[in-house]
């Protein structure tokens, strides 16, 4: 509406005045609709919805203020401005017009110019009142459409208002709320404590300013009726009429539960073993280092238990994978049960799985004599395990197992983990030789016991000294999204041959020998030229061949071996893009330099680039986007809980939509049975690789298939 267009309903019982008013305001630009009497504008109102009203407050049949009554009554006059045309100036009359609903009045003779600036100002008054709520309205809407939660509040931290999140967040209505104090309404609480946040409201006000995530996390308490926790994170602001004073804060807090939840399953994730619940072994390197530099500096004792259970191996061998997880779960559960009733005793714990069969528990300021208490008292309770395995009661196989301990007293002798964990082994291999489900405490003396890890290092130096010392394995990588063959892509796995030769040893058993004596080069070196050789004596199966993986050890990353690399792969007849070099996770975050270095050069003869365990250690994404990667191998940890895990489905789905995003195709592990192979398929995972696909076989075999 503009002055050019407003439409003017003119209602007087005066012809002449009528005429004068029209020619007046048709002058004006507006157009002019004209009425003998109040009954004849109601008529007109209702049938020409005019933006304005001049009405003669005596007129017959009906007066200008009855008639100004009944108009106002219709919903479409609500808005609608009216000048009463009167010569009568009684306050009365006037308090009378006002109260019909008049906005203004205007008083015989009329004076055009007067009339011609008050019907201006009003109009334009109208027009500004209209923007004003069309506004109000889309910010209302606005309001609550958005999916965080707003509250306003006067100066005073009073409620004005609560959109529909807040009200589902605070549990209150925006009517309920309307004239509380604020922290009444909205109840703060800290995440750790629990105990009460009161929101700095006046902070705001005093300051002018906005304050911008409060608390990181607290979490904000529902109604008293169900006692919801919601973690959010929450900022405000003044609000400021034209003048820069303040009138009140606006309140923003966004619920960051399920974000809070998933970062805590990962952080959960990332410091525990996903078998046992118990801390892994990086979470428990951590804490020990921590407790020795604490040691160093307050000159306290504590005590290091390194356990390794006995006639594990043959419940695993004779029973299969699934019972040996079942008792390591039993094992684990006893060892907290018994820690938690001897806490007492010290201040602090730290109970971990350090892998395989293997545990370790850190006492804190807790004296060699405790210890060894404690340590012979777990002897005997899991020396009682009785556990029973099998398909039925008549045919369960029941078998007792037992614990070796080294203990190793914490004083500020010990350098670091590294040295701390060395000698807790090496006590727990002396316990292990002499009778085994005991306890040695680890003596500093020249003649220190047999390190079991040098067996092992005279094992690998002559294996890799012979033709056969060694076996190359391979798993198949199979593709979910295209055809499903079980030779074109595989993982290559490496084998080492018992004394005898006539059993495979497995390489959880001898590679922590193998990195503790600088040996992983030297296999890594073995692997790459055998594989190599393989290949190339096989020319129909390296023709058809998509891709092999090939894992590069950690500690593998220097210019000799990289040389060795490059040379064997140029000197090859294996079409680079053939080969896949896998890089852990673990290792790319730990050493990014040199992983991208051999990347890098691995990436210009045309290999192909994967980064293996991808998740395990909550690696940074910007680390993902600087690797030049082709493949991102999906850490098993997610896979195994997939079908009955939701956060672990959504886990895997973002992981493999930012991959493919990045041109990246993604490979998941550990697949063990086929509803996780029918999920992943689902999320769009494009190879799949577990026990379930295929067990790993000899390399020789896959010519015969």
């Amino acid at each position: 509406m503009n002055s050019n267009s407003a439409h003017i309903l003119v209602a007087d019982d005066s012809a002449l005045v009528r005429d004068i008013l029209r020619q007046a305001l048709q002058k004006y630009g507006y157009k002019v609709t004209l009425a003998k009497n109040g009954q004849q504008a109601i008529d007109y109102f209702i049938a020409h919805n005019p933006d304005l009203i001049l009405m003669d407050a005596d007129m017959p049949i009906l007066d200008g203020i009855s008639a100004c009554t009944q108009i106002k009554k219709l919903s479409a006059a609500k808005h609608t401005p009216i000048i009463m045309i009167t010569a009568f100036v009684e306050s009365k009359k006037i308090d009378s017009a006002f109260v019909a609903g008049v906005t203004d009045y205007i008083t015989k003779p009329v004076n055009l110019g007067v009339l011609r600036n008050r019907i201006h100002y009003i109009l334009q008054a109208k027009r500004a009142e209209g923007a004003l709520f069309a506004e109000k309205e889309k910010a209302l809407i606005t309001l609550a459409s958005i999916g965080d939660g707003v509250i306003t509040t006067d100066a005073d931290g009073l409620v004005e208002f609560l959109n529909p999140v807040a009200t589902k967040l605070t549990g209150w209505t925006n009517l309920q709320a309307q004239g509380l104090p604020l922290n009444q309404v909205l109840q703060l609480e800290d995440e750790k404590t629990n105990k009460p946040i009161e929101f700095p409201l006046h902070r705001c006000v005093k300051e002018g300013k906005t304050i911008v995530k409060l608390k990181n996390y607290c979490t904000i308490l529902v109604n008293k009726e169900t006692d919801e926790k919601f973690a959010v994170n929450d900022s405000a602001a003044p609000i400021k009429d034209r003048n820069g004073n303040i009138i009140g804060v606006v309140l923003v807090f966004s619920d960051m539960t399920k974000s809070r939840e998933m970062t805590n399953t990962l952080a959960y994730k990332a410091s525990h073993d996903s078998l046992t619940g118990l801390y892994n072994r990086n979470e428990f390197k951590v804490n020990l280092e921590n407790l020795i530099q604490n040691t160093a500096l307050r000159d306290k004792e504590h005590a290091l238990l390194f356990m390794d259970l006995d006639n594990f191996k043959i419940v695993n061998d004779s029973c299969g994978h699934e019972a040996g997880d079942q008792l390591l779960k039993e094992v684990a559960l006893l060892l907290q049960n018994q820690v938690d009733e001897k806490k007492v005793l010290f201040s602090n714990s730290v109970l971990a799985r350090l892998g395989g069969d293997e545990f370790g528990l850190l006492l804190e300021c807790c004296s060699t004599e405790s210890a060894l208490d404690i340590a012979n008292n777990l002897c005997k309770s899991i020396k009682n395990i009785k556990f029973c395995w099998g398909d039925n009661t008549n045919k369960k196989n029941i078998f007792t197992i037992g614990v070796s301990i080294g203990l190793l007293p914490i004083n500020n002798q010990i350098i670091n983990h590294k040295n701390a964990l060395a000698m807790a082994d090496s006590a727990c291999y002396t316990a292990k030789n002499t009778g085994r489900n005991n306890v040695y405490i680890y003596k500093n003396n020249k003649k220190k016991p047999a390190d079991k890890n040098i067996q092992w290092v005279s094992l690998i130096n002559k294996n890799l000294e012979m033709y056969d010392g060694f076996s190359l394995f391979y798993q198949p990588i199979v593709s979910l999204q295209g055809q499903y063959n079980l030779t074109n892509c595989y993982e290559v796995l490496l084998r080492m041959n018992d004394v005898e030769g006539n059993n495979l040893i497995l390489p959880g058993a001898f590679l922590s020998a193998a990195v503790r004596y600088n040996l992983m080069p030297s296999l890594d070196k073995w692997v790459i030229q055998t594989l190599f050789k393989w290949l190339n004596n096989n020319p129909n199966h390296l023709k058809q061949l998509d891709f092999c993986t090939i894992n590069i050890s950690g500690y593998s990353l220097n210019k000799e071996f990289l040389n060795t690399l490059l040379e064997n792969i140029s000197i090859s007849e294996i079409p680079p893009q053939k080969l896949c070099f896998e890089f852990s996770e673990t290792t790319s975050m730990s050493n990014f330099s040199e992983v991208f270095n051999f990347m890098t050069h691995l990436k210009k003869l045309g290999c192909r680039l994967a980064l293996d365990n991808f998740g395990a250690g909550m690696a940074s994404f910007n680390y993902l986007k600087r690797l030049p990667l082709d493949i991102l191998k999906i850490d098993g940890v997610w896979i195994k809980n997939l079908v009955n895990g939701k956060v672990d489905y959504a886990i895997i789905k973002s992981i493999n939509e930012i991959a493919h995003l990045m041109q990246l195709q993604t490979i998941a592990e550990y697949v063990e049975n086929q509803e996780i192979l029918n999920k992943l398929y689902e999320i769009e995972v494009d190879y799949a690789q577990g026990y379930w696909v295929k067990v790993p076989q000899s390399l020789k075999t896959i010519i015969t298939k």
